[in-house]
């Protein structure tokens, strides 16, 4: 990825998080959301909702430029926010959930998490043999 393009990219995130400040729900613009999902033995229904560059593309990323803006505790509450708006609205999570990890950085956030609920004999079907669910049509709040 070229300098003007990650210009561009950065550019993008910063006037989605203005646009975002003036919706309910928060919203990342055009930038990459995913939500990989996957249904443990022993029930449990885990997750991680990403938005921003692939794994590959951050670590390049972070490798040619320094930060230009430390992610800070409003970026943890949107990402989180953003989360629980996102598992809920694809019906996931039907209860909330637990947080078990993150990462904020310029280029990419993520959160992994696990549903409260397990998940029951419907869920197993669903969802049992899918690794993500689309994000392109969630209602907007």
């Amino acid at each position: 990825m070229n300098k003007a393009n990650l210009k561009r990219l950065m550019l993008m995130a910063v006037l989605g998080a203005a646009l975002a400040g003036c919706s309910s729900t928060p919203s990342y613009g055009d930038l990459p959301e995913t939500l990989s999902v996957r249904i443990l033995p022993n029930s449990s229904k885990q997750f991680i909702y990403r938005v921003g560059l692939s794994p590959e593309m951050d670590r390049k990323a972070n490798i040619r430029r320094g930060p230009t803006r430390a992610p800070d505790k409003r970026d943890y509450k949107k990402l989180k926010a953003r989360t629980g708006y996102v598992v809920a609205a694809t019906g996931y999570c039907r209860d909330g959930f637990l947080e078990l990890d993150f990462r904020l950085s310029n280029y990419v956030q993520w959160l992994r998490g696990e549903c409260r609920e397990g998940a029951s004999a419907d869920d197993m079907q669903a969802y049992g043999d899918i690794t993500s669910l689309p994000l392109d049509n969630l209602p907007e709040e």
